[in-house]
């Protein structure tokens, strides 16, 4: 009989396409997946543990695992982030992020080896879409982070930046592309850092050379220092190149000294510029960003500057509420915290200011995780903007 298994998670997209990997790995030994963890022998329960909502929502998963009497392997973000919570619910096998490769032990005997099932473009099931297009495929192209941002309990998760080489990407896109995908998403944790563990290549050369080779492309997950970094190039290629159709930078604040507090380079309001012309050059591209509303000792002038710069130059916004996790730097740098009475309102506040645009869309981000599942048909109407003169 062969091993059954199910898996349920709420990571991010790049340990989604992970967990597929893991999937296809399972099914090539002969193990067979199901659709309800009540008719599983084993249950992989990807875990988050980027925000206190997904936290949650990962030690609800296990709990409910638990009850079908069933072995258990957690995996993701959680299991570095708050170890002895993860620990204290008794699963059978623990696998933090960073250390995927350990499934390949799970397997006996071991018919075909992780290393060699191919990298995965798609997600476990349909539902792990916020909006099902099949010619729309997903590709990670480092993991972890180079940043240090002290109110970041993410790292302690996904780690330091690991690159993928160039060429399995490059690889990647062609095996897509000839198979008849659209668009290519480049994903990961901190793409804009892409590379420069490698020290032969960078997100803006891998950008290039992903272009000639994909209808569509999307680019995710770009942290404003490293947009900076490569102000020149990076905007060069998007003020002249039509087929990227998606941008996300991550600014979180436009505040100089508050982008200092975050270990953040204080390089947005520097930025303007170049997003304003992009706005002027490319109609036709859906500009994202991610703000931080609460930050410790932000005011209410700081807050609402960020809000007037993101008003101006983005399609779609997530706003997130400052959260605290015991085990972050920021705990150690003597600022003063708002309550959160403070921050339910400054946040009612900010999400009321941005309702008044009607054409951007607005969103909680990971934080509210129902939120997520409702972005992607809203942004079907940005698509079809009059403004958007390139069709997909």
């Amino acid at each position: 009989m062969p091993m059954k298994f199910f898996i349920k998670d709420n990571v991010c997209v790049p340990y989604k396409l992970i967990l597929s990997r893991v999937n296809q790995f399972l099914l090539s030994n002969n193990w067979e997946n199901v659709d309800d963890d009540n008719d599983a022998d084993i249950c992989i329960i990807g875990v988050c543990g980027a925000f206190h909502s997904l936290k949650k929502e990962s030690i609800k998963n296990i709990q409910s695992a638990q009850e079908n009497k069933i072995k258990i392997i957690v995996f993701g973000c959680l299991v570095s982030i708050a170890p002895k919570e993860v620990q204290s619910l008794s699963p059978d096998i623990t696998i933090p992020a960073t250390a995927w490769q350990q499934f390949e032990t799970i397997v006996n005997p071991l018919i075909v080896p992780l290393s060699d099932i191919q990298q995965s473009s798609d997600f476990v099931t349909i539902r792990d879409y916020r909006l099902y297009d099949p010619s729309k495929k997903f590709i990670y192209i480092q993991t972890g982070c180079s940043s240090d941002c002290p109110y970041c309990p993410h790292k302690l998760g996904i780690g330091k930046l690991k690159s993928r080489a160039e060429n399995d990407i490059l690889d990647q896109v062609k095996r897509l592309t000839a198979n008849g995908a659209k668009t290519i998403v480049l994903h990961g944790n901190d793409t804009g850092s892409y590379g420069t563990d490698l020290g032969n290549t960078s997100f803006p050369q891998l950008i290039k050379k992903v272009l000639p080779l994909s209808p569509v492309v999307h680019l995710t997950q770009v942290n404003a220092d490293w947009a900076y970094v490569y102000k020149d190039e990076l905007f060069q290629i998007l003020f002249t190149n039509k087929k990227i159709k998606e941008f996300q930078v991550l600014i979180q604040t436009s505040s100089n000294r508050l982008l200092n507090l975050m270990r953040r380079k204080p390089v947005v309001n520097h930025l303007y510029p170049y997003f304003r012309q992009l706005k002027i050059n490319r109609k036709d591209i859906i500009l994202r960003t991610d703000i931080i509303i609460g930050y410790p000792t932000s005011s209410i002038e700081e807050e609402q500057q960020t809000l007037e710069y993101v008003t101006d130059i983005f399609d779609e916004v997530a706003v997130h509420a400052f959260e605290r996790f015991a085990h972050t730097k920021i705990e150690k740098m003597g600022l003063p915290f708002f309550n959160q009475e403070k921050i339910d309102d400054r946040l009612r506040r900010a999400l009321e200011y941005l309702k008044s645009f009607p054409d951007i869309l607005v969103h909680r981000g990971g934080q509210v995780y129902e939120t997520m599942l409702k972005i992607e048909k809203p942004k079907e109407k940005l698509r079809n903007r009059n403004l958007l003169i390139d069709s997909y």
